[in-house]
């Protein structure tokens, strides 16, 4: 070999160069089998007892017994950790069992169907607050205070009525509720007053009956409102069943020749008396709206008076016969109206729209549509 072709050779080898192998690596290690997670064992392989507690529980559940509910989730979760739905059931139930959530769903949840409201509480005080002033003056009247010491009790006494009853609706009171304690203050009174007339009471004695009868009452009407929670037209109910059975009495008694004042007001306050307990009893059992006892009070008014002119009419002169009507005409008003109104509070009463509407040939009429 010539130098030149040496010479070539070389420039040639510096100019190309040889690609380097990769330098050598070393082999892996040898990675161990990851395993599948253990599947989660599917419902059906609880034990029969795990799903009788789950079914006692989630009815516990719904019937508002939380206790029970939590005792049986709890159970279910020791036979069969893996149940699907027994967790979170017993997570609701334990959140439910708080105090703040158990005020706020009592708060929230309706009464006998009727919600608490700021009305109702604000009735209660209104006339717990005059019931209390008229005590504070009753008993006054007994102690002889003077001017300034009438105006200082009846004061206190308001004071203390509306404290009393802002603790009674601590927390919401319902519209029937406070009716109840209400009704009670004002049947209080006038048993207390009626007692004067009919046991011819006098001074202290008249004042003290007067004051007992408001609060004892008040009382009676305080601890049903508490226990029965009662609705508006059950309250209502009663109400009217004092009023009228002692109203008709009293105008029949009252229509008697000879009879003095003691026997008619006696009368009167024994079928008041019956007529509360009486309806109390058939309230408890007969659910009625507010709107169809004032529909029968209305047909009792127009039934008496009915009575009274019709009478009036033939025998202007005659007070006895005068008052007989009157007393039979408010019982016949009741009754027709009690019996004309049995389907006011049925859901499905015939419901019907008059409207206009356009007619042919540029007329206008009525239209009449409705579901009979």
């Amino acid at each position: 070999m010539t130098l030149a072709t040496f010479l070539l050779v070389a420039l040639s080898a510096g100019q190309v160069g040889v690609e380097a192998p990769p330098p050598a690596t070393a082999a892996p290690a040898a990675v161990d089998t990851l395993s599948a997670p253990p599947l989660m064992p599917t419902p059906d392989a609880c034990p029969a007892e795990a799903e009788t507690r789950y079914n006692e529980g989630f009815d516990a559940l719904i019937q508002g017994q939380d206790h029970e509910a939590s005792r049986a989730f709890e159970q279910v979760l020791a036979l069969c950790p893996q149940h699907p739905y027994a967790s979170e059931l017993g997570r609701l139930t334990r959140a439910r069992l708080v105090p703040g959530a158990k005020l706020a769903r009592a708060a929230a949840e309706p009464v006998n169907g009727e919600r608490r409201s700021g009305g109702a509480t604000a009735s209660l005080m209104v006339v717990q607050t005059l019931h209390g002033a008229t005590q504070g003056i009753l008993l006054c009247s007994i102690a002889d205070c003077s001017s300034q010491g009438y105006a200082t009790s009846a004061l206190l006494a308001a004071g203390l009525g509306a404290t009393t009853a802002a603790l009674l609706a601590q927390g919401g009171i319902t519209a029937g509720q406070s009716s109840a304690v209400n009704s009670g203050t004002v049947w209080g009174l006038w048993f207390g007053l009626s007692s004067i007339l009919a046991f011819d009471l006098e001074d202290e004695r008249a004042l003290s009956t007067v004051m007992i009868g408001g609060a004892a009452f008040t009382g009676v009407g305080a601890l049903i409102a508490a226990t029965l929670q009662p609705t508006s037209g059950q309250v209502s109910m009663v109400n009217s069943g004092g009023l009228w059975a002692g109203l008709v009495t009293t105008l029949f008694v009252g229509s008697i020749n000879d009879v003095d004042v003691k026997t008619v007001f006696s009368a009167g306050m024994l079928a008041s008396a019956a007529g509360i307990v009486g309806l109390s009893l058939l309230a408890h059992d007969l659910p009625v709206s507010r709107g169809r006892i004032l529909l029968i009070d209305a047909g009792g008014l127009l039934g008496g008076l009915l009575g009274a002119s019709t009478m009036f009419m033939f025998t202007q002169d005659d007070d006895y016969a005068i008052l007989f009507s009157t007393g039979l005409g408010a019982a016949g008003g009741l009754a027709l109206m009690t019996y004309l109104t049995r389907n006011f509070d049925s859901p499905g009463l015939p419901q019907a729209v008059l409207t206009p509407a356009i007619m042919g040939r540029n007329g206008a009429g009525l239209a009449m549509a409705g579901r009979f």
